[in-house]
C-alpha cells in the first residue's frame, strides 16, 4: 500500500510540474500572440518594446522554474544568458542602421547556448555535415555581401552551424533544443536571404514565427535542477 501511494503521489507531482511550467509559459505564448495581433509597422520604440517581450518572458520563465525548483543548473543559467543577448538582437534589427550591432548579440547568444550544451559527445560526422552545410549557404549569399558584412555573415554562421552541432549531438537526445536549433537556422536563412539578397514573400511573418518557436523550444529543453519533490 505504501508503495501504491508513493507511486500515486509521484504521478501526482509530475502533472502538477507539467502544469506549473505551461502556467510559466503563457506570458510568452501571450507576448508572441500580441507581437503577431499588433503587427506594428518597424523602425518605432514600441515595436521594439513589443518584438522584445517574447525573450523577457522566456527569461522570466527559467527564473521561474529555477525557483520553483530551488536551484539553477549552469546549464539553464547560460541559456538565459543567451536569451538577453537574443533579446537584445531583437531590439537592435528593427533598426536597420543597427543590424550589425545585432548581429554581435545574437552571436554572443549562440556562444552561451554552445557554452551550455557543451563539447561532448563530439559526433565530428555531424560537425562536418552542418559546416558543409553552411559553406553552400555562404557561397549563396557571397554575391550578396559587400563590407563588413563579408566576414560578419561568415563568422556568425559558422556560430549558428557550431549551436547547431551542438544541439543535435546530445545524448541521450534533446529533442527541444534539437528542434529549436534547427528552427532557428531556418529563420536565420530566410532573413538572410530577404536582407541581403532579395526580398523574400512573407519574410517577416515566416522568420518571426521560427524565431520565437526556436527560442521557446531552447528555453523548455535547459536543462533543470532535480525539483525538491523528487528528492522528497
Amino acid at each position: 500500500m505504501d508503495i501504491l501511494e508513493t507511486d500515486a503521489r509521484y504521478h501526482r507531482n509530475i502533472a502538477a510540474d507539467a502544469t506549473s511550467r505551461r502556467l510559466k509559459l503563457l506570458p510568452f505564448l501571450a507576448s508572441c500572440g500580441l507581437y503577431f495581433a499588433l503587427w506594428l509597422p518597424e523602425p518605432s520604440w514600441v515595436s521594439t518594446g513589443v518584438k522584445s517581450l517574447p525573450l523577457l518572458s522566456l527569461v522570466f520563465f527559467l527564473t521561474a522554474q529555477a525557483w520553483g525548483d530551488g536551484a539553477w543548473t549552469p546549464s539553464a543559467r547560460r541559456v538565459r544568458w543567451g536569451l538577453m543577448f537574443s533579446g537584445v538582437g531583437d531590439a537592435c534589427l528593427v533598426w536597420p542602421q543597427l543590424f550589425l550591432l545585432g548581429m554581435v548579440a545574437f552571436a554572443l547568444a549562440h556562444i552561451c547556448y554552445i557554452w551550455a550544451l557543451g563539447l561532448r559527445p563530439a559526433r565530428p560526422w555531424l560537425l562536418l555535415l552542418l559546416a558543409l552545410a553552411w559553406a553552400g549557404t555562404y557561397t549563396m549569399l557571397w554575391p550578396c555581401l559587400g563590407g563588413p558584412y563579408v566576414p560578419a555573415v561568415g563568422g556568425y554562421g559558422a556560430l549558428l552551424a557550431a549551436m547547431g552541432w551542438r544541439a543535435l549531438a546530445q545524448s541521450p537526445p534533446r529533442l527541444a533544443m534539437a528542434t529549436g536549433s534547427l528552427l532557428f537556422m531556418a529563420s536565420d536563412l530566410v532573413l538572410a536571404r530577404d536582407h541581403f539578397c532579395a526580398p523574400v514573400p512573407w519574410a517577416r511573418l515566416i522568420v518571426m514565427g521560427t524565431y520565437y518557436a526556436a527560442q521557446g523550444l531552447i528555453a523548455a529543453g535547459a536543462p533543470r535542477a532535480s525539483p525538491r519533490w523528487k528528492e522528497s
